[in-house]
């Protein structure tokens, strides 16, 4: 074979290889290329459904919290009315603050002036502001020996000017925290057969002074500002009630409503409303026989 002819087949050789590495080039670049364009297409058909989860995600909250604020508010407030509806007076809400008091150096002379005055029977003594006791009328009876102060003559009430107030008085007094509730107080009003305590703060000062008189008008107060709602217009009337079916249970001890209704005149549903508040608080009790009306009973405290 002549040398050009060798010549010219290499070089077709040559060219014939260029161009097969060039094809294979062009091949591997457009497979590269649909791979791409692959996983783009990929990419773009998962993105909608991440963002249908998403949107699903954000759509149920979205569905509940209205629904879930609403029920929280009801419940809230269903609770706010049970506890007004339960909620009991504190002492220091009814309590009077502005107290008649004397000093341990006190005359007894002094004491008795003040009793007669103020038509009461005991008085709280401090020390500074400090509670320290009581001093009442059977206190100073037991001190001079007579049987009332009635009968105390001015040689009797020269004397009682050289007695103090330390020398007759009750040391360790019943007395109530301004924070008790005054169920407490009626509570120990029964227990002790007394009508009035001290009331003190957590450092032993006296505060005030709460009565039967003051618990019934807590009560009648109470009664009114959440059942009726007009507590000017009716307060005296309600009050006066509680205040005479009390008298009735503690003088008679059991009475039916029945025979309340009969002496007071008024409807049998109210006095059971009534009876139901005062037995609330501590002052009687309601007993429901298995025959008949409901019967008021005098409160019975166990020492």
């Amino acid at each position: 074979m002549p040398k050009s002819t060798k010549t010219i087949l290499k070089k077709e050789k040559s060219k014939g290889l260029k161009e097969l590495e060039e094809l294979e080039k062009i091949i591997f670049k457009k497979r590269k290329k649909s791979r791409k364009i692959k996983k783009k297409a990929k990419k773009v058909e998962e993105k909608p459904k991440t963002a249908e989860k998403k949107e699903i995600k954000k759509e149920k909250p979205a569905e509940k919290k209205p629904l879930e604020k609403e029920q929280i508010k009801k419940a809230e407030e269903k609770k706010k009315v049970e506890k007004e509806k339960v909620r009991e007076s504190l002492v220091e809400e009814i309590m009077t603050r502005n107290v008649i008091k004397v000093k341990p150096d006190d005359n007894l002379s002094y004491v008795v002036q003040l009793l007669s005055e103020k038509n009461i029977s005991g008085l709280p003594v401090v020390e500074g502001n400090k509670f320290v006791g009581v001093i009442s009328e059977s206190d100073i009876i037991k001190i001079i020996g007579s049987k009332s102060l009635l009968e105390l003559d001015t040689l009797g009430l020269k004397k009682l000017k050289y007695i103090k107030v330390s020398e007759a008085m009750n040391k360790r007094p019943i007395a109530i925290y301004e924070k008790a509730k005054v169920s407490k107080a009626a509570d120990l009003m029964n227990k002790y057969d007394i009508s009035r305590l001290p009331v003190i703060n957590e450092s032993g000062e006296l505060v005030g002074i709460v009565t039967r008189k003051d618990i019934i008008k807590g009560i009648s107060r109470d009664f009114l500002v959440r059942v009726i709602k007009e507590p000017e217009k009716q307060l005296e009337f309600v009050e006066t009630y509680l205040d005479e079916i009390l008298k009735i249970v503690e003088r008679e001890g059991s009475v039916s409503i029945d025979e309340i209704r009969k002496r007071l005149e008024i409807p049998e549903n109210k006095i059971e409303e009534w009876g139901r508040i005062l037995e609330k608080h501590n002052l009687i009790e309601v007993y429901y026989p298995p025959v008949g009306k409901p019967v008021f009973k005098k409160k019975e405290v166990k020492v």
